[in-house]
């Protein structure tokens, strides 16, 4: 509830329901400049402003998810080593300890990297942008936070509609 330092810029991509992603166009000929520019047209982005510690620097990036990309391809080498030597210890009788060791170290700093990149940040977890349209001029902002979703509504009260003021239309 201290005054905003920082503004993290959200983008969001409007969509038309379930099957109005595509996800690959490579089998279906179209145009992918076509494509990326009818996604320009439904995407919105939103300014929002937050303290340092949950500012642009803690949101999860590009970059974010790619060192959890490349930690995944350096650790997931060892563990198949290590898997390997466990598999040679078994047959030919030898201690077991160091590969074990090594494999469970290597899986636990690959969970870390994944976890690392797919886990949303406090900022992502507190703040949704649900039913974007823009053709009907809205969006719903799911606020998890009871005192941040207050403030918001006195801070915005001309835009803000709740589900009881949805419930009387």
């Amino acid at each position: 509830m201290e005054p905003a330092e920082d503004l993290v810029f959200i983008t969001i991509i409007e969509s038309y329901g379930p099957d109005s992603y595509e996800t690959s166009s490579w089998t279906k000929e179209s145009d992918k400049i076509a494509a990326a520019l009818q996604s320009a047209k439904t995407s919105t982005t939103f300014a929002v402003p937050t303290c340092m510690s949950h500012g642009s620097k803690s949101v999860r990036t590009l970059r974010t998810r790619f060192v959890a990309v490349i930690g995944f391809f350096v650790f997931f080498y060892p563990i198949i080593f290590f898997l390997l030597q466990i598999n040679l210890a078994l047959v030919y009788s030898r201690s077991l300890t160091e590969p074990i060791i090594g494999a469970l170290l290597f899986i636990g700093l690959l969970l870390i990297t994944i976890l690392y990149g797919v886990i949303p940040r406090a900022l992502e977890r507190g703040l949704k942008f649900e039913n974007t349209s823009r053709t009907k001029d809205s969006v719903d902002v799911v606020i998890v936070n009871n005192e941040y979703r207050k403030r918001f509504r006195e801070e915005n009260e001309m835009f803000v509609y709740t589900d009881a003021d949805y419930e009387s239309w």
